[in-house]
């Protein structure tokens, strides 16, 4: 090389000579130092697809690559054959990876970078053969276009073989098989199916993370970090293990500090897991530091173990179907507990001020613990309780954040709630911090307690057409009448689980009082009607008052009115009173009186007539029953 070197140095020399002062750009290019390209004049052609059978060359890795964006990784394992040209860090015990470099011939041509490589069978060298220049080897993992440099993602590939030689292997790097399940306990995910469902969630710090709701996942235990006999020694009472779909270490999922059966601590007696058991694990999950999905330590147990659960034997079930989601979150079928957690499992949280929630629902459970019964209300604070709530057989719970009394009003003397009440709650809810589902503080109150509710006793409802009964003098209450208070694009309050509030709202800022008021939408097919939630209301006189203006040119026609609603959730009869019209662009103020014939569940009601279908502004709405505010 050095001759070659010297010859081309004398020719350069010589056409200098010739050239006199101009000044001529050297006619051949130095030796490639490494690090993928090579000569210019000696190209190789890339090959390969990427799999097993037909692993890429280095100069299709490199292709393959250049099609990443920026910082992108390859969403799938790929296969790259080469004969390694050289070595920057070779396998060491200290890291147990390596770097290096492949090309096609063992050349500086076309190389491509294997970046911190993990041993055969996917594991960290511990001892074996070194690598060296001219060994053939074939590597299995994800690539990456790291700012414009083709190579393998850290410790997310090893070494399938090295001449010739093969160990298998799994987990980061491996292939993996086909992701299976949906997380419930019905067709819960496979461990690839569990590693495909945290992929896209975040990892900040240890404080700061996304995980999923609480799911299921089921595996053959493939190796055992730890059996979890610290509970012995007075101290976790956890156990870490990996899990793969046939008990491989092909395509693992990690169980970090995973509790035992009925959710408990390992104890004596109870630590005999070993590998080949089969599992199902119930828990949340996360991709910790971005790159290694697994359970959140303490968040996730052993649903069952070889087919045993905390309840009993058989099929994962164990004491019944414990963990089945039911209801639709309707007064006459509200979610149960499994229900409620699965309703918020996908809703985001960003921070306290920033969330999203659901609408208006029914949740029904059994008080499982107590946070806090809420008696604040005799020292004239808070008024609410915190408690949590589960379904029969079931080990999940619900989070029932401040939540205000009977009839949606603060707790008072007598007010005692106690561990197995039977209660239905309604009103929002949300997951805290991505993670916790619960109820939004004082946007949800106790609908009933044993089966009494505000108005009387009974199945949620009392007496009557769908609810009230009883002797209460004070209907439930609400608010936001004025309009001032939105989720998203829907006034709170304003929405109904019933039929008797079809029209398209949104926010204005053409407001009679305050900030905003609300649209609603019109068209001359049919018409249209916005219809404050469900309430439990008295038989007597009630009297409505609100503000209306036309939103177009159209102008608008509206009828004030109200609509019983029956046990099973849908609407009655509506009754109206007298047409509104020529309504224009200024406000106008509309009175509305009308008597209830019965207790019971009512909505009620402002419907934007068809003719002439426009849309119209409504504001400042009030309902009262003789000096008591109902809506304000």
């Amino acid at each position: 090389m050095k001759k070659i070197i010297y010859s081309l140095f004398v020719l350069a020399l010589t056409a200098m000579t010739f050239a006199s002062c101009e000044d001529v750009p050297a006619p051949y290019d130095l030796p490639s130092e490494g690090g993928g390209g090579g000569s210019e004049t000696e190209k190789v052609e890339p090959k390969g697809s990427g799999t097993l059978e037909d692993p890429f060359n280095a100069a299709g890795a490199n292709e393959y690559c250049s099609k990443l964006e920026s910082g992108a990784e390859s969403e799938q394992d790929i296969y790259v054959k080469g004969i390694v040209s050289s070595i920057d860090e070779n396998f060491t015990t200290q890291f147990g990876n390596a770097k290096f470099y492949i090309s096609e011939d063992g050349s500086s041509t076309q190389q491509f970078l294997v970046y911190r490589c993990l041993y055969l069978g996917n594991k960290k060298y511990t001892s074996g053969d070194l690598l060296k220049e001219g060994d053939e080897v074939i590597v299995c993992g994800k690539v990456t276009n790291y700012n414009g440099t083709y190579e393998t993602q850290q410790n997310k590939a090893f070494l399938y073989s090295l001449n010739g030689k093969s160990e298998g292997g799994g987990g980061g790097g491996a292939p993996a098989g086909e992701a299976k399940g949906s997380g419930t306990q019905a067709d819960p995910y496979n461990p690839v199916g569990a590693a495909a469902a945290v992929k896209n969630l975040t990892w900040t710090s240890n404080d700061t993370y996304d995980t999923t709701g609480d799911v299921y996942v089921k595996g053959k235990i493939s190796r055992i970090a730890d059996k979890g006999t610290f509970t012995d020694g007075g101290t976790y009472g956890n156990a870490s293990f990996y899990i793969s779909e046939d008990g491989t270490e092909n395509g693992e999922f990690y169980c970090f500090r995973i509790l035992y059966l009925g959710n408990k601590k390992f104890e004596s007696g109870q630590t005999d897991i070993k590998v080949g058991d089969e599992v199902i694990i119930c828990g949340q999950l996360m991709n910790y530091r971005g790159n290694t999905p697994e359970t959140v330590a303490g968040k996730a147990y052993l649903y069952s173990l070889n087919g045993k659960s905390e309840g009993g034997s058989g099929g994962g079930g164990g004491g019944g179907d414990a963990g089945s989601p039911s209801g639709d979150g309707t007064l006459a079928k509200p979610y149960n507990v499994a229900a409620a957690c699965a309703a918020v499992a996908n809703l985001t949280w960003t921070s306290n001020d920033n969330y999203e929630t659901t609408d208006d629902v029914y949740v029904k459970g059994k008080i499982s613990k107590i946070a806090d019964k809420g008696t604040y209300g005799e020292s004239g604070t808070y008024g609410n309780a915190s408690f949590y709530i589960k379904d029969d057989g079931a080990d999940a719970e619900f989070y029932c954040y401040r939540l205000l009394y009977l009839g949606n009003k603060k707790y008072e003397s007598g007010t005692d709630i106690k561990v197995g009440d039977e209660v239905i709650i309604y009103g929002k809810l949300m997951n805290y911090r991505g993670n916790t589902p619960e109820t939004v503080a004082n946007k949800t109150y106790l609908y009933s307690l044993n089966g009494k509710t505000e108005g009387g006793s009974g199945d949620g409802g009392g007496s009557g057409d769908g609810g009230g009964g009883g002797s209460s003098t004070e209907p439930a209450s609400g608010d936001n009448g004025n309009f001032e208070a939105w989720s998203g694009d829907t006034p709170d309050n304003w929405k109904t689980t019933s039929s008797a509030g079809n029209a398209t709202l949104s926010k204005s800022t053409d407001a009679h009082g305050g900030s905003y008021s609300v649209k609603v939408g019109g068209t001359s097919a049919s018409n249209k009607r916005i219809s404050y939630k469900e309430l439990q209301l008295k038989a007597g006189n009630y009297t409505m008052e609100f503000y209306v203006k036309a939103s177009t040119s159209t102008g608008g026609s509206v009828r004030p009115g109200y609509v019983p609603i029956k046990s099973d959730g849908s609407a009655g009869s509506y009754t109206y009173g007298d047409y509104v019209n020529d309504i224009g662009g200024e406000w106008v103020k509309v009175t509305h009186s009308f008597e209830l014939p019965s207790d019971g569940t009512y909505c009620v009601l402002i419907m934007n007539s068809k003719n002439p279908g426009g849309d119209v502004l409504i504001d400042d709405f009030t309902l009262k029953t003789g000096s008591t505010t109902v809506i304000k």
